[in-house]
């Protein structure tokens, strides 16, 4: 029988013990993969449903607004509000253009004059089925995003207004 020595003894143990690590980490150990799965039709998130724009200031403003989901911009417009009490609108409701379906957005204002900015992310707001949020522009010129807490939820009568009998 041939001895070994204790370097060659030791190279044999290492290449063991990395042939054991690499067989437990490899791409065919799939014991954790059914629990990190999830199913399609479980998707997470909050919807966008509306962004309300409401200027109290005595001073019309230039607000722009953008929606981003994921990597994608479905809304980037700007908006004119014109002076509370003014003639022409003070507050504008957007309701379009962005996905409705549940998932992770931002949601940033900027106040062209000043170049005041704002900015909510879906992560930092408590889970809730639907968002309403409000940009508010104070007496004093002041930008703000609020949530509108009504407690409604985004439910749908899918075939509820149906006239059949």
């Amino acid at each position: 029988m041939t001895a070994y020595s204790r370097r060659r003894l030791l190279a044999l143990g290492g290449a063991i013990t990395a042939g054991a690590l690499a067989g437990c980490s490899g791409a065919g150990n799939t014991a954790e993969t059914p629990e990190a799965e999830s199913t399609p039709d479980e998707a997470s998130g909050s919807i966008l449903r509306s962004v309300s724009l409401k200027n109290l200031d005595d001073e019309a403003r230039t607000v722009d607004v953008l929606v981003q989901q994921g990597e994608t911009t479905p809304y980037w417009e700007t908006h004119e509000l014109s002076a509370m009490g003014g003639d022409g609108d003070s507050s504008l409701t957007l309701d379009s253009g962005w996905s409705t379906d549940p998932g992770e957005f931002q949601l940033a204002v900027r106040l062209s004059e000043g170049d005041t900015r704002a900015s909510v992310s879906s992560t930092e707001l408590p889970d809730r089925d639907c968002l309403d949020l409000v940009v508010l522009i104070s007496q004093d010129g002041e930008l703000s995003l609020l949530r509108n807490v009504s407690g409604d939820d985004c439910a749908t009568d899918a075939g509820g207004n149906s006239s059949e009998p």
